[in-house]
C-alpha cells in the first residue's frame, strides 16, 4: 500500500473509531444524567494540571457553599514531567487549595510513578483541564464530564476542537460565541453541548479587588515588564512558533542592560522547563542554571503559578504564548508578540484581531525598541486595543462567568 493510501486509510479509521465511541457514549449519557441528578451531594472533581492553567476558584467557592455539591480537587500531572517537577507542582496545588479550605487530594501515586485510576475518587461530575482525550478507555464511564477551557480558543483547526472529550461532554462552557462557532464547525456533535459562559479569567480582572504582587524592586519609577515564552520549541510541536531558543541568553543581557530602568518577571509556560531538560543543547544543568539566573539579578525574578495580579501590576508584556494573546488584553497595556511572521496561520479570526493590537518583532533590536517605548510611555496602539477590549473581551451582562457555570450545573437537579 502506498504511503498516501496508508495515511488516508488511517485517517478514515480514526474517524470511524471516534464516531463510534461518541455514539456508544451518548447511549449511556442520558442514563448517567438521571442517576447522578438523584445524588446528594454530587461529588464534583476538578482535575488540575498546574496553577497557571487553573482559573476556577470562584466557581469552586460557589459550589462549596451549596450543600447539593461536594467539590474537591485532584492533581493530574503531565506524564512526561520529571519527578522533581511533579513534586513541585503537587506542593503548589496542595498549598493553594488548602488555603481556600477546599479538599485537595493527590491524583498521582509517587511510589509507583503513575496516576491513580478515576474510580479511586468516586466522583459524579468530572472537569478535565484539557480536552485532548480521544479514547474511551481514558474516560470515567460512571461520571458526567464537563469542560471549562483553560484559555481562549484561538486556533482554527479541528485538531484543537474535535476530540472525543469535547464531543461527549455533558456541558462544554465556551469562552465566547466564536468558540461555539468553532465547535459547530468542527465537532461531530456540531456544538450541541456548548454553553457560552465567557472566560473565567474575566471574573478575576473585573471583580474590583486591589492587586498585590511582589515585584523585585519597590521603586515605582522602574517599569514592570513580563517575559512569557511558550514551550513549543520543538519542530514537531503543534504550535511550532516559540522563539525561546533564539532569544533566551540575549533576554538576560537585556535585563542587565536595563537594570536601572526596568524590572522583569520571567514567566515561562509550565511545560517549557521539561522541554529544555530533554533538549540536547540545554539539558537539566543548563536549564536549572538559566532559571536560577532570573532570581540572581536584583531587577529580575522567575515566577510561576497564578498570574492575574502579575498582569494587573505590570506595565507591559513580551511573549509568544497563544492563550496570552487574548488574556493580557484584559489589562489593556502594551504587549509585544515575538515572531518572524506577520500572521500566525493557525489563529482564528478573533485571535488574529488580538494579534493585530500587539506590537510585533523578531529580533533583540525589536524587543529593545519596544522596551524603550514602554519606558517613554509611547503606545500608538492604545486606542485600537481599547476598542477591541470593550467590544470583544468585556462581558455584556452583569452575571459573573462563575455564576453562569454554577447556574448551569444546578440545572442537573431540575
Amino acid at each position: 500500500m502506498e504511503r498516501n493510501e496508508m495515511t488516508t486509510y488511517r485517517r478514515i479509521e480514526r474517524t470511524l473509531r471516534l464516531k463510534t465511541s461518541i455514539f456508544l457514549y451518548n447511549l449511556h449519557l442520558n442514563f448517567l444524567v438521571r442517576r447522578i441528578a438523584k445524588r446528594r451531594p454530587v461529588r464534583v472533581m476538578f482535575y488540575v494540571n498546574n496553577l497557571s492553567m487553573w482559573k476556577s476558584d470562584k466557581l469552586l467557592m460557589l459550589l462549596k457553599k451549596d450543600s447539593r455539591f461536594e467539590p474537591f480537587v485532584a492533581s493530574l500531572l503531565y506524564p512526561k514531567d520529571s519527578l522533581k517537577i511533579k513534586k513541585h507542582i503537587e506542593k503548589e496545588l496542595s498549598e493553594h487549595f488548602n488555603s481556600l479550605g477546599v479538599s485537595f487530594t493527590s491524583g498521582f501515586n509517587f511510589d509507583k510513578n503513575r496516576q491513580y485510576p478515576f474510580y479511586r475518587f468516586k466522583a459524579d461530575l468530572v472537569f478535565f483541564p484539557q480536552p485532548y482525550i480521544n479514547n474511551l478507555k481514558h474516560v470515567p464511564l460512571n461520571a458526567l464530564l464537563s469542560y471549562i477551557p483553560y484559555g481562549f480558543s484561538i486556533e482554527d483547526s479541528p485538531r484543537f476542537h474535535n476530540s472525543l472529550y469535547q464531543n461527549i461532554c455533558w456541558k462544554y462552557f465556551a469562552t465566547s460565541s466564536l468558540q461555539k462557532e468553532m465547535n459547530v464547525k468542527y465537532n461531530y456533535n456540531h456544538g450541541a453541548n456548548v454553553i457560552i459562559s465567557g472566560d473565567p479569567l474575566a471574573d478575576y480582572f473585573l471583580d474590583g479587588h486591589t492587586p498585590n504582587y511582589n515585584w523585585p524592586i519597590g521603586n515605582p519609577k522602574l517599569k514592570r515588564i513580563i517575559w512569557a515564552p511558550h514551550h513549543s520549541i520543538n519542530s514537531q510541536d503543534w504550535l511550532d512558533h516559540a522563539n525561546f531558543l533564539k532569544i533566551a541568553d540575549p533576554m538576560l543581557e537585556i535585563a542587565k542592560k536595563y537594570s536601572d530602568k526596568v524590572q522583569f518577571i520571567f514567566k515561562p509556560h509550565p511545560m517549557l522547563k521539561e522541554k529544555l531538560y530533554k533538549n540536547e543543547l540545554w539539558g537539566i544543568e543548563r536549564t536549572d542554571a538559566y532559571y536560577n539566573d532570573w532570581n540572581t539579578f536584583p531587577n529580575c525574578r522567575f515566577a510561576d503559578g497564578n498570574y492575574v495580579d502579575l498582569f494587573m501590576t505590570s506595565d507591559a508584556m513580551i511573549h509568544d504564548c497563544s492563550a496570552f494573546t487574548a488574556e493580557y488584553l484584559y489589562v489593556n497595556k502594551p504587549v509585544m508578540y515575538v515572531t518572524e511572521k506577520e500572521k500566525i496561520e493557525s489563529f482564528n479570526a478573533f485571535a488574529d484581531e488580538c494579534f493585530q493590537v500587539h506590537y510585533h518583532g523578531s529580533s533583540i533590536r525589536d524587543i529593545e525598541a519596544f522596551i524603550d517605548n514602554v519606558i517613554s510611555g509611547t503606545d500608538p496602539l492604545l486606542d485600537e486595543r481599547t476598542r477591541l477590549v470593550n467590544e470583544k473581551l468585556l462581558p455584556k451582562t452583569r452575571e459573573t462567568v462563575a455564576g453562569t457555570i454554577y447556574n448551569e450545573l444546578c440545572k442537573l437537579f431540575e
